[in-house]
């Protein structure tokens, strides 16, 4: 896991970006942990001093810092930190972390109670692009407690992303 005073260090190089580009100079204000890593806060160095809203730097969110990697992102200011799907999102497109397969489980009930074609109608019902033929590597391989082929599990039905919360900004920064 990243620490905590890595974490700080790559949010600060970053942000000492900004003031060179003629941007505010930012401070960081809060550090939590958070289980993709470090999420931390920063705001104008002016505001920190005065409290004025007018000197308030808006339209930012906090800085994830991933844990793995020390790769570092933004979390759109609406994000949910603690519980939302862009969590998921995040462990599949960072970390390459598939999500769980929404129909396995159904399947497997269908097939351990002996309804194997009902547990093939259900997958031609839930994946009508697969076809009968990958319906059926799909049934074969839940049955066997396999995984999943690969060009049958891209066309199995994946739950919309409404929004996308975060934005890469940095790739991996590891302490050397």
């Amino acid at each position: 896991m990243v620490s905590k005073a890595w974490a700080i260090e790559v949010v600060e190089r970053h942000l000492a970006g900004w003031s060179t580009r003629g941007g505010p100079t930012m401070v960081i204000t809060d550090v939590g942990p958070h289980r993709l890593g470090w999420v931390i806060h920063a705001q104008g160095e002016r505001y920190v001093r005065t409290r004025e809203m007018i000197d308030m730097v808006v339209g930012h969110g906090p800085f994830l810092v991933d844990g793995v990697d020390g790769s570092l992102h933004m979390v759109h200011a609406a994000g949910d930190l603690a519980s939302g799907e862009w969590i998921e999102d995040y462990l599949e497109q960072v970390r390459g972390i598939e999500r769980g397969d929404p129909l396995r489980i159904q399947i497997t009930e269908l097939i351990d109670s002996g309804q194997r074609l009902d547990a093939l109608r259900f997958v031609r019902a839930s994946a009508s692009d697969l076809g009968a033929q990958g319906a059926k590597e799909y049934i074969e391989a839940v049955a066997a407690g396999v995984p999943v082929p690969e060009h049958v599990r891209s066309h199995l039905p994946r739950p919309p992303v409404k929004r996308r919360v975060w934005s890469r900004l940095s790739g991996p920064n590891l302490y050397t």
